[in-house]
């Protein structure tokens, strides 16, 4: 198999193919802790074990969550081995995001309805900007979307 290291051990070319993560990715995911290489070769190649495989799926089932790589790195702490385990710690970390995210929800909302009161403005102008517009940042008029008149 390409990219094989001693004793069924993957390169990174192998690790990056597996996952789709690139070769800076899996740099910058050792740096943060989440997934460590089992050994290096003579000429200090990185090698990789299916633990490590199975730790990079575990950071992209947490990205799926909407889980930061901080975030992430949290997660594989609670579910190194939680099966059959209580684990308030996932409870809590997964009611945060969910939190985070009808926030950003109600934002995103309140955006929509602000920018469609400005479409409604611009309706009513038939097109035409008024400097009177709380995006105006001109004293003349100008037309939008049509030839000044």
């Amino acid at each position: 198999m390409a990219d094989m290291g001693p004793e069924g051990l993957l390169g990174v070319a192998e690790v990056s193919r597996r996952t789709g993560l690139t070769r800076k990715a899996l740099r910058h995911y050792e740096a943060l802790g989440l997934v460590n290489p089992v050994t290096r070769t003579d000429a200090g190649y990185r090698l990789y074990d299916d633990e490590a495989l199975r730790r990079i799926e575990l950071v992209n089932r947490a990205k799926v969550l909407g889980l930061t790589l901080t975030e992430a790195n949290e997660f594989l702490h609670v579910a190194e081995g939680c099966c059959g385990d209580h684990h308030p710690e996932l409870a809590a970390l997964v009611e945060g995001k969910l939190a985070e995210t009808e926030q950003r929800i109600a934002d995103l909302q309140s955006l929509r309805g602000t920018l469609h009161g400005v479409l409604d403005r611009l309706a009513q102008n038939e097109g035409v900007h008024r400097c009177d517009e709380a995006l105006c940042t001109c004293r003349t008029p100008l037309t939008i979307g049509r030839k000044p008149a």
